[in-house]
């Protein structure tokens, strides 16, 4: 096989460089973080999961302006730098305010997974201050059962798309398997034992060697990874198949090592894909934690949109924009509005059925809006009108943001009446 060399590791200098331009035109950023540490980005193969923190004063025109300024930013910046194409892959995915992420009600497991960068020192020393002061509970170990589910089996083929990879594309198949689909469930393993968020993917291998059995699966992922992938032996057959066998047999035996280290179910050596994602839809339902597990991302998803709509010829978007457009309306739309009539009104109501309810809460605009959005995003997709299906969506978004963030204020102040702090928290992985 063919390799072309890593690059050089120039991800400080694309958020340095992304955070500029982004506070040019939204000075209200505080500071700049990323899912997970440094070192898991792997150069030419990690695209790099922004997350902003805002200043307390954000409103909901706030939040539509930022939309477009950083939509705005990441096209300039995927046509300037076509080698930051993957980097790019999208607009960040959780966008808070200090003290949206400093309140225990909105506590998510993530948050202990970030590293933060860069910013006004103050705000992230606060931050950090609150996330260190979090002790396990309920929600962290739902959260990691929940990923873990969301991972466990068989690695299949041709669910992760092999595009903006440029010249680095043919190291793909060993960073799926190993970075996409074998790291996060071994990192949410790793956590349950530890009983805390374990922030890195490398970091959370190199404690599997201690915590987990069949500790050389992990050496063979580290001496792949040291090598950027250059093995080329791992790529044919029968060897690839042989791979996925042994990294499917690594996650069944460490997830029946949990046995002692899981409270709120059994793990069992024969459990399949099926048997663990049953056990963990039967646990406990919190229409709360359902309300603001997907609605935490839709804050920039129009300019994730739009960005998606425009023709970059070096950026294949067309794959991205089926995978938002596949789940946004059951996120943004039918999941929260579910949620929030089983917390206000204890009742199980569709879509339709919960905005005729909100009627005198919403206006009629907006539930006319949300309802127009989620017709254009759920229509049937037509060969070669992607782009245009995406803009579209983006159009007509701005009242589904409207309509959460004015439920997310009635979400929180049940929370508070009913005195609970364990809230939100489940692994969409929106990126």
């Amino acid at each position: 096989m063919n390799f072309t060399p890593a690059p050089e590791n120039d991800f400080r200098h694309f958020y340095e460089t992304y955070l500029s331009r982004c506070r040019a035109r939204v000075p209200g950023i505080r500071g700049i973080a990323a899912k997970w540490a440094f070192e898991d980005l792997i150069p030419g193969l990690s695209d790099f999961d922004t997350r902003f923190i805002l200043h307390d004063a954000m409103s909901v025109d706030d939040w539509h302006a930022m939309s477009l300024a950083v939509g705005e930013v990441h096209t300039e910046l995927a046509v300037e730098v076509p080698q930051w194409a993957r980097t790019l892959e999208h607009l960040p995915g959780l966008n808070l305010t200090v003290s949206e992420i400093t309140n225990p009600l909105l506590y998510y497991p993530e948050f202990s997974q970030w590293t933060f960068y860069d910013g006004d020192r103050e705000a992230l020393e606060a931050i950090e201050s609150a996330l260190g002061a979090h002790r396990w509970g309920r929600r962290d170990e739902i959260f990691h059962l929940k990923k873990i589910a969301v991972y466990y089996g068989p690695y299949i083929r041709g669910i992760d798309p092999e595009i903006n990879y440029g010249a680095w594309a043919s190291k793909h198949p060993l960073h799926s398997r190993f970075m996409h689909y074998f790291a996060p469930p071994v990192q949410s393993m790793v956590s349950l034992v530890e009983r805390r968020s374990v922030r890195g993917k490398l970091e959370a291998l190199r404690l599997a060697r201690r915590l987990l059995p069949s500790g050389d699966v992990i050496d063979l992922v580290f001496d792949s990874l040291d090598r950027h992938y250059e093995v080329p032996e791992l790529y044919e057959e029968p060897e690839l198949t042989n791979l996925e066998r042994r990294l499917e047999r690594y996650l069944t035996e460490a997830w029946a090592a949990l046995a002692d280290h899981v409270t709120l179910l059994h793990p069992d050596p024969g459990d399949t894909r099926r048997a663990v994602e049953t056990k963990v839809k039967q646990l406990p339902y919190d229409p709360i934690e359902a309300f603001f597990a997907g609605t935490k991302f839709c804050r920039l998803m129009k300019g994730r949109l739009l960005f998606y709509s425009r023709h970059i010829e070096w950026f294949d978007s067309i794959p991205l924009i089926e995978n938002e457009l596949g789940r946004i309306v059951r996120n943004f739309c039918a999941a929260p509005l579910e949620a929030y009539a089983r917390t206000h009104w204890e009742q199980t109501l569709d879509m339709d059925a919960a905005l005729e309810r909100l009627r005198g809460q919403l206006t009629v605009e907006e539930i006319a809006g949300v309802r127009r959005f989620a017709r254009i995003a759920s229509a049937p997709r037509v060969d070669g009108e992607a782009r245009a299906q995406s803009r579209a969506a983006a159009d007509t978004f701005e009242p589904v943001l409207s309509m959460i963030e004015k439920l997310s204020e009635n979400m929180m102040k049940h929370a508070k009446a009913q005195g609970g702090t364990d809230a939100p928290g489940t692994p969409k992985d929106m990126s």
